[in-house]
């Protein structure tokens, strides 16, 4: 096993912990410090006692609650941005009038062609992978947090 090398006060601490460790096997000339070898023989006995009811769905709600931060007000801002990039191309295209898509095609005349039919497809696929409500409806046996 690949290891990086232990710095000088590990290494001692790795040597007094398995002095302990011999010392607990009645390994002789292993000399150890009372609290390593008091640690040693708890690490070797079982604990007496099984954790609390309901241990592991306590911890889970904890880690959950800690993982997941509020994304309301980033939620908020992105729908605001989008409704403001939406009222502005609204109002791009009525003051540009019909004349944008004609402006568009001339300065760039292989527009049509770039898909080359495919755009269609493209754009439902779009669709279908961000549409923000299937997630949660289509797939039952996910868990996502509800805002």
């Amino acid at each position: 096993m690949n290891t990086p090398p232990l710095t000088p006060d590990q290494e001692r601490e790795w040597t007094l912990q398995e002095r302990a460790l011999a010392q607990e096997r009645g390994a002789e000339g292993a000399d150890a410090p009372p609290a390593y070898r008091l640690l040693a023989r708890a690490l070797r006995e079982p604990l007496d006692s099984a954790p609390p009811a309901g241990f592991a769905a306590l911890l889970a709600r904890r880690v959950e609650c800690a993982a997941l931060p509020d994304l309301r007000w980033e939620r908020r801002a992105t729908a605001a941005l989008v409704a403001l990039l939406l009222l502005l191309a609204a109002a791009g295209l009525a003051w540009q009038g019909q004349d944008w898509l004609r402006q568009l095609l001339d300065a760039m005349p292989s527009l049509p062609r770039l898909f080359n039919g495919w755009g269609l497809l493209l754009l439902a696929g779009l669709a279908v992978a961000y549409w923000p409500a299937w997630p949660d409806e289509r797939l039952p046996g996910t868990d996502r947090p509800r805002a």
